[in-house]
């Protein structure tokens, strides 16, 4: 049978009584329909899984569709699978769909609301779901329409998901719900979709140790799981070894970085700041800068960094460092993130748990830090969150980059200096584009360009605006910027310091990332272009609502983008509010708060 994308069947309405899942399905059609539908639960196995932040084609314009208003009244009860009928199901083997039987039918405005009532213990014949994952499907005729789901339902999800133990609790059954894009054959609209999860657990008594040949699931992964041990237990080793040689007199602080291969940001800023107080007498101080999360590094590279980190009493990392989840640091050595990152809207760490991507509960480095590092108070919860550690280990002693950032001879200095190399922005409204990436990390970043017009763009700017577009380190696709547009779009993603183009920028675009926590202490228009914000935070999860938060003006469409831009409604109001909840204290000394706190002073660290 076909897949059409045809966004033709909709989830309504879901509710649990007991054992039995309640819900309806919708079928939208502008006059009668050509036949009676049949309903079914489908493997994903049998079609292919869902891609849960798929990449759209060259030229395509996908959102998640609009939620239509809810409609249906409650749920009847019984369902059953039904043989009859499979064996037009080409695609399908009828021992593994499951079809559904609708107990009642009423006619909404737009078509016909279906009613069902699903028993699990009692839905595929006699016996339950079989483990794995179920996509919602609609067949008629010849063609399989996948379900969709409302917007304003999909929010949600995580409230439906079941635990049903028995066997004196030694045994689960659960039943859980996740988001994903619909992802047919066929092209997308960006649509979403339910995913009902099945599985029967039992209690993991060694949950605590990672099994990482038995996560692979094909023989060429087991073997590839095998080789990463193996170097793993190895790296294990030669620490534990250098650990125990190497002395430890509180004299040695490594500035660490495993995504970039220079020193910046909040680690080159401390690091800086113990130079300039002269402490590089009494501490030995060394960085380590490469970018191996994400891309393999020869032996010697890895003997390096773990001789460094053995023979470290500090040691301050900046964003993700995995080698910290291979093996338990030495006692005397402390572990402390400066986390690259202010305060964004997207999910990150443990507050990804239970969706793709998410860290596992034991052996991730983030359980390494002997303290992390917050730029304000209102945020220990959030990182709390977000490393899965006690909230004592999280300090607010500040954002170390911040510490010169509103330094006017230092602002004066820098425009000096970077009109002098770009002239032809001199004197003119600059608009700094910086939007997040999409996809689950840095093999898969991405952006879909398509969401800019950038003829729109170019007619808005005319002869007195400039827009610069700078994207996230970890989309490689250049921006495909028209030569003839070029003299009013520059692609500056290439500049190392977001920080520093700040200085120049009259009003930021961006959306889910947090690079408008530090913008915002300028106290200048920010505008938020979420174009995929109700896909995004259903699918990669944020740690609050956008549309409620955002410190500035929040745009949905391109349009409304652009008349903003145009109308200069920017909300300005919402930014201002935000830097006084977040930097009433903000002093400028964030550094030597940490270097005095941690290094000179490890009694105030609360340990």
């Amino acid at each position: 049978m076909p897949w059409c994308d045809d966004d033709r069947f909709t989830i309504s309405h879901i509710r649990w009584e007991r054992i039995f899942f309640e819900f309806d399905i919708t079928a939208h059609f502008s006059g009668s329909m050509p036949q009676e539908p049949r309903f079914a639960l489908v493997p994903l196995s049998s079609c292919g899984k869902p891609a849960t932040e798929s990449r759209p084609a060259a030229g395509s314009r996908t959102a998640p569709a609009s939620a239509r208003t809810a409609a249906g009244a409650r749920t009847a009860a019984g369902s059953r699978a039904a043989a009859a009928g499979a064996g037009s199901s080409r695609s399908f083997k009828s021992d593994t769909v499951v079809f559904l039987s609708w107990e009642q039918q009423e006619a909404v405005p737009d078509g016909c609301c279906y009613h069902f009532s699903l028993n699990m213990a009692a839905a595929h014949g006699r016996s339950f779901l079989d483990n794995g994952q179920w996509r919602f499907c609609a067949l008629l005729g010849e063609s399989v329409y996948p379900v969709s789901i409302e917007c304003a339902l999909a929010y949600e999800a995580d409230q439906w998901s079941r635990i049903f133990k028995y066997g004196k609790d030694q045994y689960a059954y659960n039943v859980s719900f996740s988001v994903q894009e619909i992802d047919v054959p066929k092209s997308s609209d960006g649509r979403i979709e339910l995913i009902l999860s099945s599985y029967f657990m039992r209690i993991n008594r060694n949950w605590k140790k990672r099994r990482y040949v038995q996560e692979a699931v094909t023989l060429k992964g087991k073997f590839r799981r095998m080789y990463f041990s193996l170097v793993i237990l190895l790296i294990r080793c030669f620490y534990f070894l250098c650990a125990r040689l190497l002395p430890k007199n509180g004299s040695r602080v490594l500035f660490m970085t495993e995504t970039k291969d220079i020193l910046w940001g909040n680690l080159k800023y401390i690091h800086d700041r113990m130079l300039e107080r002269g402490l590089d007498s009494r501490f030995k101080l060394t960085c380590s800068c490469r970018k191996s999360v994400g891309s393999r590094k020869s032996v010697l590279s890895w003997i390096k960094t773990v001789l460094l980190i053995a023979a470290s009493d500090y040691i301050f990392i900046d964003d993700y460092a995995p080698v910290f989840g291979f093996f338990k640091l030495y006692p005397k050595s402390k572990l402390i993130q400066v986390w690259h990152a202010g305060e964004g809207f997207k999910s990150v760490g443990y507050s990804r748990f239970g969706r793709d991507g998410s860290p596992f509960p034991s052996g991730s480095c983030h359980k390494a830090y002997t303290w992390a590092l917050t730029g304000a108070p209102n945020l220990v919860k959030v990182y709390e969150e977000v490393f899965g550690i006690e909230k004592e280990a999280i300090l607010p002693l500040g954002m170390a980059r911040l510490d010169h950032f509103l330094d006017p001879e230092h602002i004066r200095s820098f425009r000096e200096q970077f009109f002098e190399k770009w002239p032809q922005f001199k004197g003119k409204q600059i608009i700094l584009f910086a939007p997040t990436f999409r996809g689950t990390g840095q093999k898969e970043a991405w952006y879909d360009y398509s969401r800019l017009d950038m003829r729109q763009i170019y007619d808005y700017c005319g002869s007195d605006t400039c827009f610069l577009i700078k994207m996230h380190p970890f989309v490689k696709e250049p921006v495909p910027i028209p030569e003839h547009f070029s003299d009013r779009i520059y692609d500056l993603s290439a500049y190392p310091d977001i920080n520093e183009l700040f200085y120049i920028t009259d009003v930021l675009i961006t959306d889910y990332s947090s690079n408008y926590y530090e913008f915002s202490l300028l106290k200048k228009p920010i505008v938020f272009y979420t174009y995929d914000r109700e896909f995004y935070e259903l699918t990669r999860g944020v740690h609050r609502s956008v549309l409620k938060y955002a410190p500035g003006k929040v745009c949905d469409t391109f349009e409304a983008l652009m008349e903003a831009l145009k109308t200069k409604d920017y909300e300005i109001e919402k930014t201002l509010q935000f830097v006084r909840e977040n930097f009433g204290t903000y002093d400028g000394r964030a550094s030597d708060r940490i270097i005095d706190s941690i290094i000179l002073n490890e009694g105030e660290t609360n340990e």
